[in-house]
């Protein structure tokens, strides 16, 4: 039994050395990779640039370039700080967030051997933590998360000593020493926590964390490290937001304040709980465990407020980076549950259960009725359990890296192609890659997410962005795959922005994963009424004549409501005599995002490829469009015509 529980060991530690290895691979990547990886990089670095200059990052609502640093500025001050030794795009940014992982990291492994003496349970939880999917996603990026996390859990761990020393005893060290060492750690954990929240503004927990913890020790200590803190931060925030005549306040609070959405939290929470189950269980056996034994501490009461702190991944923009929190209290509580489980199975085999010495109870257990065999069964057992467990913890983390690969084998020439396109555009240009304008020394006019953010708040009238597409004066816009066809997934632009791009704009080139759009208003302004349900705004063909081989239409409906059944456009090219010689029936982007997705009032611009045969005898043609019903195939009704249909041009060849 015991050779095969020390074979499962080492399976799970193969299986930790893997996922450990996957995330050094995918961070080595990222130092290596001179483009965005994220979306969230790209405007990251574009505010370390300014701060580099010396430019200002937050900025009032209506003050060009409208884009204002919504984090506080240190992560981004450091990076600047590196680009002297790195360079000035996001090698400084990434090291400095890989760093912060390997804290992160250290600091568990510091606490979880302290704590039980244990090595393979501190480097278990260590492992763990660094091996999560989370964790392996996020390590190649140039973003603040992890860099806030490491102050925070700096902060933990100095608050963690301090609880450590107050329980010293003045025989154990002298009283001055202790009081010394009590108020430097103080200092280090005050110092700590205003660093995180410097960092990310959301990190609340940690600080909540160490004022319950210093408060059921030490009452007086609480409420001077909870002034201290909001003395402190409640300083600088006023100075910067003095300093930046209130912009600071907006880019932190203002800018930030997006919609709630219940069932991203839901379904984020479900992740993590799948993803992560078997630590949480760990971690809430230990937790109760000792709050039984009323050994609570400031990292049984972080657990309390990282696991509250997860109602913040329902805002709009959250995803996994919500988590890391949690994810790293649940590693270093399921380390230490692994020894408690242990030493507990242990002591129920070794207990003194009234039948006298370990022999007389053996021979007992031969005579009785009421044998305790099964009970060693079972404790033996659990020598297998487990790390059977565990086992199943290592299925849960599985992710194929060779997504990652291939992600980044196909974006770098779309990258380097993209680069060039932008190094010969003029200003402003608005992406929503942002980390292509800033790689390309072009300004980020326009940070696509916040103002977007603020336009569904209701505090931006969308009046720049509108109108520049209405005048044309972006040379380019540029999208992501399926932004325009998933508009409330990515939230990056409004509806009314894409309604007005796909008015004035066409898309003219497909780089990679870059849709990239040029001015382009429709040539013949057409209006047209297909039943209540849709419009014609306007058309253009290329070429103007049917000498090609092919004749492409490109026509800007507009939604008169919201529909609620799918409808399908049909383009037919007919003769004199009412027969179709060419036509092109389909829903619109080829059913990716049909007319039930559309909102009221917004416009879509779609393209139609006729084939012309090429026997095509001379004579008049006409070009007909219109609408039916994709299930049972009845056309929308259009006045004056018999046919329910439009005729947009006549063509004589």
């Amino acid at each position: 039994m015991k050779s095969r529980g020390r074979f499962l060991w080492v399976l799970i530690f193969a299986g930790l050395v893997f996922y450990l290895a996957l995330t050094f691979w995918l961070a080595f990547i990222g130092l290596t990779y001179p483009y965005q990886l994220d979306y969230g990089e790209g405007i990251v670095l574009w505010f370390a640039r300014q701060i580099a200059h010396g430019q200002p990052i937050y900025k009032p609502l209506d003050s060009f370039p409208y884009a204002s640093a919504n984090y506080p500025p240190l992560a981004m001050i450091l990076s600047a700080a590196l680009f002297p030794i790195f360079g000035d795009g996001y090698t400084g940014g990434r090291w400095l967030n890989f760093a912060s992982a390997l804290v992160v990291a250290a600091l568990i492994f510091r606490i979880v051997r302290a704590e039980t003496r244990d090595l393979r349970a501190a480097a278990l939880a260590a492992i763990f933590f660094l091996g999560a999917p989370y964790i392996y996603h996020w390590i190649p990026l140039f973003r603040v998360d992890l860099i806030g996390l490491a102050f925070t859990f700096v902060g933990i761990y100095f608050v963690w000593r301090w609880e450590r020393q107050s329980s010293v005893t003045s025989h154990q060290l002298p009283v001055r020493r202790n009081f010394l060492l009590s108020i430097a750690y103080f200092l280090l954990f005050t110092f700590a926590f205003l660093l995180s929240l410097f960092t990310k503004q959301t990190l609340i927990a940690a600080p909540l964390a160490a004022f319950l913890a210093i408060f059921s020790r030490d009452k007086r200590a609480a409420i001077l490290f909870a002034l201290a803190l909001v003395a402190l931060g409640g300083a600088i925030y006023f100075a910067l937001g003095a300093a930046t005549n209130g912009a600071f306040t907006f880019g932190l609070i203002t800018s930030n304040a997006t919609v709630f959405l219940a069932d991203q939290l839901f379904a984020l929470l479900k992740n993590f709980a799948l993803t992560f189950g078997v630590l949480i269980l760990l971690a809430v056996w230990e937790f109760l465990t000792r709050v039984r034994v009323k050994k609570f501490g400031v990292v049984e009461a972080y657990a309390i407020t990282s696991f509250l702190g997860l109602i913040l991944a329902g805002r709009v923009g959250a995803w996994e980076n919500y988590f890391f929190e949690a994810i790293a209290i649940v590693c270093m509580l399921a380390g230490r549950a692994v020894v408690s489980l242990q030493s507990l199975v242990a002591s129920q085999l070794t207990k003194d259960d009234g039948l006298g010495t370990k022999k007389n109870r053996l021979f007992a257990i031969r005579n009785s009725q009421f044998t305790i065999s099964n009970f060693q069964l079972l404790t033996s057992n659990f020598q297998i359990i487990l790390p059977v467990l565990l086992l199943f913890q290592l299925l849960l983390f599985w992710h194929d890296p060779r997504i990652a690969a291939q992600l980044v084998a196909e974006d770098f020439p779309a990258n380097k192609q993209l680069d060039a396109l932008l190094a010969q555009t003029q200003n402003p240009i608005i992406s929503e890659d942002m980390g292509a304008l800033a790689t390309s020394g072009k300004q980020v006019a326009y940070y696509t997410f916040q103002y977007s953010s603020l336009a569904r708040a209701g505090a931006w009238d969308q009046h720049w962005e509108l109108d520049g597409l209405r005048r044309n004066i972006f040379p380019l816009v540029i999208l992501e795959r399926g932004t325009r066809e998933d508009v409330e997934h990515y939230r990056r632009f409004t509806r009314e922005f894409l309604s007005a791009l796909d008015r004035y704009y066409a898309q003219t080139q497909t780089i990679g994963k870059f849709e990239i759009y040029s001015p382009a208003p429709p040539l013949h302004l057409q209006a047209a009424n297909f039943g209540d349900e849709i419009a014609m705004v306007g058309w253009r063909t290329e070429p103007e004549t049917l000498n090609s081989a092919t004749l492409q239409l490109s026509i800007v409906w507009q939604a008169q409501r919201v529909m609620t059944r799918r409808y399908t456009a049909f383009v037919h090219l007919e003769n004199a005599r009412g027969e179709k010689i060419a036509q092109a029936d389909h829903e619109p982007r080829g059913g990716v995002y049909p007319t039930t997705r559309w909102g009221a009032g917004e416009m879509v611009r779609e393209v139609y490829t006729l084939i012309m045969p090429s026997d095509l005898p001379r004579g008049k043609y006409f070009l007909k469009v219109g609408w039916y019903d994709s299930e049972s195939g009845e056309r929308l009704s259009v006045a004056g015509s018999v046919d329910d249909a439009v005729t947009i041009s006549e063509f004589e060849r």
